[in-house]
């Protein structure tokens, strides 16, 4: 006898027992296949008809090609295998992060797709949102976060870690510390470490609340005070000072919006900079008659242009602050002194108000603040980004094209962003003055623009908008078989720096691929590099261009 079903047990069976005519299927694949196939399809015609994309397309294929002939020619050659593999491998990752970048797809839904995650408290790979608008960079969070910096097994993931046509990474501070420290020391020169603190460090409070005690630091951070001091290298730590400011003034002194700190808690550690370097070298007396004039800045952080949202949202107000250029009596803006017995090398933190192109002020900046201070000439050499490297870069060249950038110097005061401990790329550079010679590199005449057509031989790489906290990055190219654009003389090759990104857009020149015939206006880098030398630079592999 058949029992009759409660509703409990009537649902059961009904959930378990979806019926979908025949029809109602086929339209739903048809549709799911519609939808599916209409996002490459459409990106492809409108590929189609992109000259940037039908470039970049041709000089892979072409050289995909082209390595397939060597190969047959050079069958037994292993390793020139390898690296025709790599240099295709490189290309196609190129290629990949075009077509994201120029997704139709991703230009029409990533604003408001951000725009929705940040109403769920959500930011995206490299911004998390904090509390009350407070915006924190992933990398600093991973820094505080992550694992020990000098761990044994973090060190030996790191050195194994990256593509496999990129270099592999010199992940270990101490090591190039001691060895810079040892070049240093052969020229009679002293080296003050400056590792400044990240934004999470003395403001986690603004990034989730609970109980702390700032500044906060990796778990690799008291061993390495500890072998820096046996190193006998001096280490100047703003942490400390950075967060009684705050606690005095009670006011935060960092951007809300931005990776930096603010001009005011700058202005207190280069402050207590000069009194540092007074205490550990003794300095000539060759005073310079400095003042200072208030100007008020307001300006969009870099995290938030991270989010590539359209500034017009006004998702973030932009923030005001005060900053304080320094001029000479005569009313000039401050300039760095090749010849001063202080050389500063420094990240972003000290160029932020220093550098007109980071719309936060120009002449304001740690160089600055510490040359008043001082009441001393300083020199400087500056560069966005990279602070384990940039700048031991920077002057390692001028080294080696016989400017001796280090003559009467007695201190090199290295400042870095504290997270570069565990993200840099901590690698053994030279310090080697070379006799100048002359090149048989193209230099155009001095201060006087030269049309110019070249094949590019290389380029470096320029990162995508956003994946960067800065807004310009500066591109290099090797131009080979350059000649004059209107009498056709020829030049030979040239060494060039030219604007990859502005604003956070990509300009033509960072489309250009090796291959491809490009017309440029050139002027002499020793003319502008002072104008230009500070932005972030995306240099080539070859160490010996």
């Amino acid at each position: 006898m058949s029992r009759k079903l409660n509703r409990e047990e009537l649902a059961a069976l009904e959930v378990g027992q979806t019926a979908v005519s025949r029809q109602l299927s086929r339209s739903i694949v048809f549709c799911f296949v519609l939808l599916i196939c209409s996002v490459p399809v459409t990106q492809t015609i409108l590929d189609s008809v992109s000259p940037e994309q039908q470039s970049l397309l041709a000089s892979l294929r072409s050289f995909a090609l082209g390595e397939k002939k060597d190969r047959s020619e050079a069958e037994s050659v292993v390793a020139n295998l390898q690296q025709n593999n790599t240099r295709l491998l490189e290309r196609m990752d190129s290629f990949e992060k075009q077509l994201e970048k120029e997704s139709f797809l991703r230009s029409l839904l990533l604003a408001p797709g951000q725009r929705l995650l940040l109403g769920m408290g959500h930011g995206n790979e490299k911004v998390y949102p904090g509390q009350k608008n407070w915006l924190f960079y992933r990398p600093d969070m991973d820094y505080l976060m992550g694992p020990g910096f000098l761990d044994a097994e973090r060190l030996e993931q790191r050195r194994d870690s990256g593509k496999m046509w990129e270099k592999a990474v010199q992940p270990d501070p101490l090591q190039a510390i001691r060895t810079f420290q040892q070049q240093l020391a052969k020229r009679g020169i002293e080296l003050i470490l400056m590792p400044t603190p990240i934004k999470a460090s003395l403001h986690p409070e603004q990034f989730v609340p609970g109980s702390f005690h700032p500044p906060l630091q990796n778990r690799s951070w008291p061993d390495f005070l500890v072998k820096v001091e046996q190193a006998g290298i001096p280490l100047f730590d703003p942490a400390p000072i950075l967060f009684r400011y705050q606690q005095q003034v009670k006011i935060p002194g960092y951007l809300q919006t931005d990776t930096h700190w603010r001009p005011e808690a700058m202005e207190v550690v280069a402050e207590q900079l000069a009194a540092f370097v007074k205490k550990e070298v003794l300095l000539q007396e060759k005073r310079v008659d400095l003042q200072r004039k208030e100007l008020l800045v307001k300006n969009r952080g870099d995290i938030d242009a991270m989010l590539m949202m359209p500034e017009t949202w006004d998702v973030y107000e932009r923030e005001q602050v005060s900053v304080h250029p320094v001029l000479t009596r005569g009313e000039e803006l401050w300039q760095p002194a090749t010849d001063a017995e202080i050389l500063l090398l420094g990240d972003s933190f000290s160029n932020i108000y220093s550098l007109a192109g980071m719309d936060w002020g120009e002449g304001a900046g740690l160089g600055e603040q510490l040359s008043y201070f001082l009441d001393l000439p300083v020199d400087v050499l500056l560069q966005n980004d990279a602070g384990a490297f940039a700048t031991r870069e920077l002057l390692s060249a001028e080294l080696a094209r016989g400017r001796d950038r280090l003559a009467g110097k007695k201190m090199v005061v290295w400042q870095f962003a504290s997270r570069e401990l565990a993200s840099g790329d901590w690698k053994n550079i030279p310090m080697l003055l070379q006799e100048r010679e002359e090149s048989n590199f193209y230099v155009p005449p001095s201060s006087e623009l030269q049309k110019v057509t070249g094949i590019v031989a290389a380029i470096s790489r320029s990162p995508l908008p956003g994946s960067v906290p800065y807004k310009d990055n500066i591109v290099t190219l090797h131009l080979v078989d350059i000649h004059d654009s209107v009498s056709g003389e020829k030049y030979g090759q040239a060494l060039i720096y030219g604007w990859g990104m502005q604003d956070n857009r990509l300009t033509p020149l960072a489309r250009a691929r090796v291959g491809e015939q490009i017309n440029l206006e050139l002027v002499d880098w020793d003319v502008v590099q002072g104008q230009y030398s500070a932005y972030r630079r995306s240099t080539l592999d070859d160490e010996m261009l």
